[in-house]
């Protein structure tokens, strides 16, 4: 019986010693990719992955490869053809986006690897990306006043929700300046729609008309087709008071 004991205390020691030295199972990778909602066609953007789980190994390396999928990527990249690729043992890669040049909704998807020695674990994240034509909002402003405006803060508003800013250095004694600002119409319905737009002269948040602040609101109709199939926006309004003369124009903005 001692020999039988002991092949079979030598056969446990075995199995003991070969689990030992088999690579311990991964853990599921996850990713996520988080940037801009919106693009306007052929914009560049840069994007977020960010990577968690994968293999617990202190030696673990990490490989992202991106492209975006979509109707017509014509100008577009990377592309599922011609991805793009990163690697490293940070959890966080900075990818960049060129948007195509039609307006549409694509898909920016990131395959993801992580590896530690023989474990390699797989995951793969996606976000959508509206590419929209841009509508430039523009004010002109004169400068009826006999000193300089500095510093002018320019203030654009869509339907009362505040979409931007623009800064006008400099407006001399009777000159004038315009300031613009490119807005992407994400979600804007068919209908009518309000513009607003706000020279504040002292940056202070508040429009004091007695100092030559100035406040122009118009409103504009937006029609069926989409931006990329015509729809164009041409709206004057104007405003007066006893320093500043101001006009808002609002047009789409028109591809090179």
């Amino acid at each position: 019986m001692a020999p039988r004991a002991a092949v079979l205390a030598l056969i446990a020691m075995s199995l003991v010693l070969a689990f030992g030295l088999a690579p311990a199972a991964g853990q599921p990778v996850f990713g996520a990719v988080t940037g801009p909602r919106a693009l306007a066609p052929g914009a560049s953007a840069q994007y977020n992955v960010s990577i968690a789980g994968g293999p617990q190994g202190p030696s673990v390396t990490y490989a992202v490869q991106y492209y975006l999928t979509g109707a017509d990527l014509t100008g577009g990249a990377p592309t599922q053809a011609s991805p793009g690729t990163a690697s490293g043992s940070q959890t966080l890669f900075r990818v960049n986006v060129t948007a195509p040049q039609r307006d549409q909704t694509v898909t920016l998807t990131a395959k993801i690897s992580a590896t530690d020695g023989t474990v390699t674990e797989n995951g793969t994240a996606e976000t959508t990306i509206q590419i929209i034509t841009p509508i430039l909002l523009s004010a002109t402003f004169r400068n009826s006043g006999t000193s300089a405006a500095l510093n002018v803060t320019v203030r654009f508003y869509v339907n009362g929700a505040f979409v931007g800013t623009s800064l006008l250095g400099r407006i001399g004694p009777g000159g004038e300046a315009t300031a613009t600002y490119s807005w992407l119409p994400v979600g804007l319905p068919t209908g009518s729609h309000s513009v607003r737009v706000e020279a504040d002269l002292d940056g202070n948040g508040a429009i004091d008309p007695s100092r030559g602040e100035v406040v122009g609101t118009t409103i504009f109709y937006r029609e069926a087709p989409p931006l990329s199939l015509g729809w164009v926006l041409g709206i004057s309004a104007g405003v007066a008071v006893a320093a500043f003369f101001g006009t808002v124009a609002f047009r789409r903005r028109k591809r090179p």
